[in-house]
């Protein structure tokens, strides 16, 4: 992992998550002084992301991660699956924006900015639940001038679609000699073994974990090209045939 860097991203915080889990792994990265991005649902309804007892001080406290460099990301509005469209990574064929009219997605993501900005937070950057969004999506975070997206999968950010692509190919480590890498963790309700291994796999991969804004100012970020979209195809199918094997195994 010479040249490789890392992105570190925590998905579906919101008030009622797992704060149990959250405190050891919130302790150990400001342990290392890592600053991930942390993928905040503004107004979640999903029950699924009902883990824990609210939070009382939940927006006091994504304000002291702001304050402390780390990046912070609308991670949709309400978390609730509306379509069965794919979107544009054709991932998954559930999606709280895709397929959605432009005009009910630009709302959407007026009232997700609204709520940020009534708790003093600023979100740098887009991650879609379930990673389906589309075009109108990026249109309409165009407009509240969210101009980064913490998704596709490539070996290096992109420009595409009036968008800075921060790739998110990752959810756990892997040694790799080059490349920038994002590692996705999802931590309601995993157990002491995944929690430990991601403690241990932070303190190992340390030295090459960047920072969003780290990586904005030392990378290079080229147009969209025919490698970058071979390589995405390429990923999208081994990330398919590993989702197919996990099930006949189980």
């Amino acid at each position: 992992m010479d040249n490789a860097k890392y992105l570190i991203r925590f998905d579906d915080i919101c008030p009622t998550m797992d704060w149990d889990t959250w405190d050891v792994i919130e302790n150990e990265i400001s342990k290392l002084n890592i600053k991930p991005i942390v993928a905040i649902v503004p107004d979640n309804k999903d029950r699924a992301l009902i883990v824990d007892k609210q939070h009382d001080q939940f927006w006091s406290r994504v304000r002291s991660w702001q304050e402390n460099g780390w990046t912070i990301a609308m991670h949709g509005y309400q978390h609730l699956y509306k379509t069965d469209n794919p979107g544009l990574l054709k991932l998954n064929k559930y999606s709280e924006f895709s397929g959605l009219p432009y005009e009910e997605q630009r709302k959407m993501v007026m009232n997700a900015k609204k709520i940020f900005e009534c708790n003093g937070i600023t979100p740098k950057l887009w991650v879609a639940p379930a990673h389906s969004f589309d075009e109108n999506t990026i249109n309409a975070l165009l407009e509240i001038d969210i101009r980064i997206i913490s998704d596709g999968f490539y070996t290096k950010p992109i420009k595409h679609l009036n968008m800075i692509w921060m790739p998110q190919q990752l959810w756990r480590f892997h040694n790799f000699r080059s490349g920038i890498w994002t590692v996705c963790y999802h931590i309601n309700g995993i157990e002491n073994k995944e929690i430990e291994k991601i403690c241990s796999d932070l303190k190992s991969f340390r030295n090459n974990i960047k920072s969003l804004d780290y990586v904005l100012k030392n990378t290079l970020i080229n147009p969209h090209n025919i490698f970058q979209n071979i390589f995405s195809i390429i990923w999208l199918k081994l990330i398919q045939i590993k989702r197919i094997l996990s099930r006949l195994t189980k």
